[in-house]
């Protein structure tokens, strides 16, 4: 028995293919494969859904590395996290369905959001210095030897 299937065609999305002309200096080396399977997988706009552990199994790296990866592609704000296994593409190198339909997304973005403003480098590496300041913090908070229970019995009236 023969059972005939038609075949879908993907949704093509048009993009302007410069994603790794952006890349800050010193971005995990994950960060890259990570960027291009994002940049495969995306919808028309962008959006990706697609969870860490389905990554790092495609791509063949550790789920922790794929993590680390796209805490630094947030940090570059090429990607932006939306939910449990959901991500966002920047409109900048997001696939759209008409070079206009990007243009009016990289028209609405922030400055802020922006990877091809001149201080593009800084900004990266103090979104890591502000991460790691946060991590030391919640670290030391951890070691705080936790005061010593209170003695109930002695405070007891005799």
């Amino acid at each position: 028995m023969t059972i005939a299937v038609e075949p879908v065609a993907p949704e093509y999305v048009w993009t302007a293919n410069n994603a790794l002309v952006f890349t800050p200096r010193g971005m995990p080396p994950a960060a890259y494969p990570v960027l291009v399977h994002l940049l495969g997988r995306q919808e028309p706009g962008g959006r990706c859904l697609v969870t860490h552990g389905a990554i790092a199994s495609e791509i063949c790296v550790q789920r922790t590395k794929v993590t680390r990866a796209l805490q630094h592609l947030a940090f570059a704000r090429m990607v932006f996290k939306e939910g449990n296994g959901a991500y966002r593409l920047s409109p900048l190198i997001a696939g759209f369905r008409t070079p206009a339909e990007q243009l009016q997304a990289i028209g609405a973005m922030h400055d802020d959001d922006r990877f091809d403003h001149p201080d593009f480098q800084e900004r990266y590496e103090q979104q890591i210095e502000a991460y790691e300041e946060e991590k030391q913090a919640k670290a030391a908070e951890r070691q705080k030897r936790l005061e010593p229970p209170i003695d109930l019995a002695a405070r007891r009236r005799t």
